[in-house]
């Protein structure tokens, strides 16, 4: 009885010595995944053994990768490839098998098993030569959850380059204790490698605590260290000193401003809105959804008709002075003619009644005879005191090519204009000339006539 006591004995201690099926195997009880680093390649010496990956062409018997050397630019980050030979070359459609094992704490830092979903998401840039077919976690394909594997026709997708990532997220089927990480690449001829590394923006993990938030376009939310103002998913991870980390989405959403654009023209002497004058006048109103409402009048002021026959008094025979009141919808002359221009060639009073959306208003010009000759004056007195006092041609021609110089005693130009209209005031750049005689040059064409004439004025104090 003793000897069977003591054999039930032996056999509950081995018993308890081995771990039972479909326990884990972890060598650390809580801590981080590895470093993400450890699951690039391209650690090595070209041509040389990759530090962490192994390969193979059947997915049975598995030899540790090479680096390969001499790639095209073409393969984005070159040196960071890896194959089943420094060359990567072979013939035909091909699938090859890349593994990564590693092993994983008991449970993540926050206490959560390493075996349960989303404990632990590895996110990786996968490149490959020619595309990513499967993924497996410890024997599980992958491909259902991640939707962007395979792609049509693997051994030569359309429009895929080696410069080409394909992000993935892997959160599920891992295990506390030794894990196994496998790509499937499908490649043609000639060439067969792959580049693993990291994504530049991560995705939160599927479990990520959500929150959502509203505001009004123009505002601005601060989520962490960044200032939105855009609708969309945002994600921020929360470090804790402990190493449990949180994962924060947030779905924000930007309510559009109401807004009314108003084009409104009224006449000179109204308002509209209690606005007056031409201009763009913004106001806000408050809106029972929190985001104030926003009008905005684009107010243009017409004015009343206020024809302008210009200055133009007098006039010799031959000539022609075409009078020119503005733009207005309708224009009646004195002799009853409507066109917009009216050409006068005799002395006589002129006048004008013209309309447009405001109203109506009429002028008058009255053109006498001129000084129907070019006369030069012999002196001129530039003291400001209203009389003569500036040097010019005295006339009403109307003359074309017209050009006047003044020269001092030496012979230097001190004035020059092409205007009929522009006189000498006695000053050259800006400073009074000296009391003396100046000589003048005139040239101009008066109907179809070209004239040239010299002399010379007083300049008098």
């Amino acid at each position: 009885m003793r000897l069977l006591i003591r054999l039930y004995a032996v056999l509950i201690i081995l018993a308890l010595s081995y771990p039972q099926v479909g326990q884990a195997q972890c060598a650390v009880q809580q801590g981080p995944p590895p470093p993400l680093e450890e699951f690039y390649t391209g650690t090595g010496d070209p041509g040389g053994p990759d530090k962490f990956w192994q390969v193979s062409k059947d997915s049975l018997s598995y030899t540790t990768a090479t680096l390969m050397q001499h790639l095209d630019p073409v393969y984005f980050m070159s040196y960071a490839w890896i194959s089943f030979s420094p060359t990567g070359e072979h013939g035909g459609n091909v699938y090859f098998w890349y593994k990564k094992s590693f092993d994983l704490p008991c449970n993540n830092p926050c206490g959560k098993s390493y075996a349960l979903d989303n404990s632990f998401c590895l996110n990786l840039a996968l490149y490959a030569d020619n595309s990513v077919y499967e993924i497996y976690v410890n024997g599980v394909p992958q491909s259902a959850n991640l939707g962007n594997i395979p792609l049509n026709n693997p051994f030569n997708p359309p429009g895929h380059s080696q410069s080409d990532k394909t992000p993935v997220q892997l959160c599920n089927n891992w295990k506390a204790g030794p894990n196994e990480l496998i790509i499937k690449i499908a490649s043609s001829a000639t060439v067969a490698g792959m580049m693993v590394y990291k994504v530049d923006t991560p995705p939160p993990p599927p479990d990520a605590y959500a929150i959502s938030d509203t505001i009004c376009e123009g505002d601005h939310y601060t989520f962490g260290t960044m200032d939105l103002t855009t609708q969309g998913s945002y994600s921020r991870v929360i470090h804790d000193p402990g190493g449990c980390d949180s994962n924060v989405v947030l779905n924000l959403t930007v309510t559009p401003i109401p807004r009314l654009n108003i084009d409104q023209t009224i006449c000179e002497g109204e308002s509209f809105l209690g606005h007056t004058e031409t201009g763009i006048y913004v106001d806000k109103f408050p809106s029972p959804g929190g985001c104030d409402s926003v009008r905005t009048v684009r107010l243009t002021v017409q004015s009343k008709p206020h024809p302008d026959l210009g200055n133009l008094n007098a006039i010799c025979p031959g000539d022609t002075i075409s009078l020119q009141p503005g733009i207005f919808n309708t224009y009646q002359w004195q002799d009853g003619s409507s066109g917009s221009t009216y050409k006068v060639q005799a002395p006589g009073l002129y006048g004008v009644t013209v309309t447009n959306s405001c109203g109506s208003g009429s002028a008058q010009l009255q053109i006498g005879d001129g000084i129907c000759e070019a006369f030069f004056p012999t002196a001129f007195t530039p003291n400001q005191d209203g009389l003569n006092d500036s040097f010019g041609i005295l006339t009403h021609f109307h003359l074309e090519n017209y050009h006047l110089a003044i020269y001092n005693r030496y012979g230097q130009k001190i004035f020059e204009t092409t205007d009929p209209k522009k006189t000498w005031d006695g000053s050259y750049k800006g400073k009074p000339q000296a009391p003396g005689v100046y000589a003048w040059r005139c040239s101009y064409r008066y109907q179809s006539v070209d004239h040239r004439t010299k002399g010379t004025v007083a300049l008098v104090q």
